[in-house]
């Protein structure tokens, strides 16, 4: 409830802003397959260290036409984060800073909807920045993909209990793991998982 109110106060603000036509409602049939990697698993203190977005298109993951953007160094950039995501420091030296890197993502999926593993911490991290430097949180549509999953295995296979991990649904589904832990990698399996769940009937029209 508290959302909606918060994305239709967003839109009176700026539905006529340089942003309006993120407000506006989709009309067309792509989808952008979205993954960031963060210094963290909390979305209230997580930093974005990657973000990528692939569009998926006519039944087609298009990785190379993907937005794969390298943020700078936040200061909560450890250890334990690297060990995962596999981006040092100086992997980092040319990043951009975050007002850039959001520029560059509205600007790339528009008003299209957005599809995720996990994809609510995802945007819960993106928003945390967004607001403060542009009045507004991310208004697009989003789509589950372990949602859809879940919702296949039950028409299908009632008596299983799913394990909805990114690892098992891409297991299940034949899909390859693509450069886990990195942004782009993670966006465009997540896309592939999406295309089959679609081949499969598990996914409704995004109109």
């Amino acid at each position: 409830m508290l959302k909606a109110i918060r994305r239709a106060v967003d839109r009176h603000r700026h539905g006529q802003g340089a942003y309006a036509h993120l407000f506006e409602r989709y009309q067309g049939d792509e989808v952008i397959a979205l993954d960031c990697e963060t210094t963290g698993l909390d979305p209230r203190s997580a930093e974005l260290v990657s973000i990528a977005a692939v569009p998926v298109r006519e039944e087609r993951a298009l990785s190379g036409s993907a937005l794969d953007i390298r943020l700078r160094r936040p200061a909560g950039l450890s250890g334990d984060s690297i060990r995962i995501h596999r981006l040092r420091p100086m992997d980092l030296s040319d990043g951009l800073s975050v007002e850039d890197a959001l520029v560059a993502l509205l600007d790339f999926i528009g008003n299209r909807p957005l599809l995720g593993w996990c994809i609510d911490f995802d945007v819960a991290v993106i928003n945390r920045h967004l607001r403060p430097r542009f009045g507004f949180e991310l208004p697009n549509a989003t789509i589950e993909v372990s949602a859809l999953y879940q919702r296949y295995l039950r028409r299908t296979q009632p008596d299983v209990t799913p394990d909805l991990r990114f690892e098992a649904i891409a297991k299940a589904l034949s899909v390859p793991e693509l450069e886990r832990h990195s942004a782009k990698g993670d966006a465009t399996t997540t896309a592939l998982m999406y295309l089959r769940l679609k081949k499969l009937g598990a996914v409704a029209s995004t109109n």
